[in-house]
């Protein structure tokens, strides 16, 4: 794992971009769809953004939502947030297809969504060479679109994956693994983590003196 200094989380070197994900793993009582598809999965996570620092907007796809870039903050507690340090060929390459796509106004679908998680991973060849692209079928989820985005962009830790067979799960153990892998955050999370550190301090601070001999 590669550590990154700074407050805004970006890499020193003027030829690296910090691309981002936020996997989100739901609450007790969550909407039963999350929780079962968490449930499902090695890692416990049933949905996925992909933010871009550059325009500070999270790309995906929710149900009854088309796929979009907006702004988001990711302050819930749900999101894990795990960045890759990939070039800026990688990172322009990636928001662009997520541009096209949002232009494609490509819908939620779920019978692809929920078949993902029966086929196997690293299938190649079978039944997943039936499945159509996004851009093809007009239909996608949040973890192929997002393969698709990285796959297109040349990310080497997605390229043995079939889009149509990709879960948030799987996506997750292929970052994670990942040598580029970097120690980042969202703006949200590091204002608050910032808020957090300097309250912290001058509590200390005020109990020192409080508790000072005179």
């Amino acid at each position: 794992m590669i550590f990154v200094s700074g407050v805004s989380g970006m890499s020193s070197s003027s030829n690296v971009r910090n691309l981002t994900f936020a996997f989100f793993s739901p609450k007790p009582g969550d909407d039963w769809v999350n929780s079962l598809v968490a449930r499902a999965s090695k890692h416990p996570y049933c949905h996925l953004e992909i933010y871009f620092e550059t325009i500070n907007q999270c790309f995906s796809i929710q149900l009854g939502e088309t796929a979009m870039l907006r702004s988001k903050n990711l302050s819930s507690d749900c999101y894990e947030i795990v960045t890759l340090a990939v070039s800026m060929k990688e990172y322009d390459s990636c928001l662009d297809f997520c541009r096209k796509a949002m232009q494609q106004k490509l819908v939620f679908d779920d019978r692809a969504m929920w078949s993902s998680y029966f086929l196997h991973p690293f299938c190649s060849c079978c039944c997943c060479c039936c499945f159509k692209t996004s851009e093809n079928s007009k239909k996608t989820f949040c973890s192929k679109i997002i393969c698709e985005a990285l796959q297109h962009a040349g990310v080497p830790e997605v390229e043995h994956r079939h889009p149509a067979c990709t879960t948030p799960s799987r996506l997750y153990s292929d970052i994670m693994h990942s040598k580029r892998r970097v120690v980042a955050s969202v703006p949200y999370k590091r204002e608050q983590m910032l808020k957090t550190k300097t309250i912290t301090f001058l509590n200390n601070v005020y109990f020192r003196v409080d508790t000072a001999v005179p």
